[in-house]
């Protein structure tokens, strides 16, 4: 499937049948594509959108999880797809790039490297990128599974 109108109307009509079946009733659902590889799938919806995000996002994590494992077989195999609701992800990048950016001056002062509390890949590539353009410290991901978590190095040059 290449992006285009017609396909994002198709799949904003399916997402939003999958959460009227959930119980979540009148929610507004776009998709955009912002990248050429990456399909944006945006749910704004009143009331229940906590439920619907969950602690950390673990529950948004767990609906793009089924939202991609739907829409797999009639899209590109390299194609990202990502759920959004009210503003959800924005705001965690935000805070992310925040958190990420105080690390780094923090591994800087220091010089010594600082470990975050376990991540998922989401948060940790968010992390990453937010770091990608410091010169002064290097990031890397360390561990395995639930414990995996960014890890900020100065770098003395």
């Amino acid at each position: 499937m290449q992006p285009d109108d017609s396909a994002g109307i198709l799949i904003a009509e399916h997402v939003r049948r999958v959460l009227e079946v959930m119980g979540i009733e009148g929610a507004q659902v776009s998709c955009s594509f912002p990248e050429a590889d990456t399909l944006l799938i945006s749910i704004a919806t009143e009331g229940l959108g906590s439920m619907l995000i969950g602690a950390q996002g673990a529950h948004l994590y767990a609906f793009q999880h089924v939202v991609r494992c739907m829409l797999k077989k009639s899209m590109q195999s390299d194609m990202r797809i990502l759920v959004d609701v009210n503003g959800y992800r924005a705001r965690r990048e935000k805070g992310l790039a925040g958190l990420a950016e105080e690390t780094a001056r923090k591994a800087q002062k220091t010089g010594l490297a600082v470990e975050l509390a376990p991540m998922n890949a989401v948060d940790r590539r968010a992390v990453h990128t937010a770091l990608a353009g410091y010169k002064d410290v290097r990031t890397e991901s360390l561990g395995e599974g639930v414990t995996r978590r960014v890890v900020v190095r100065p770098i003395f040059l």
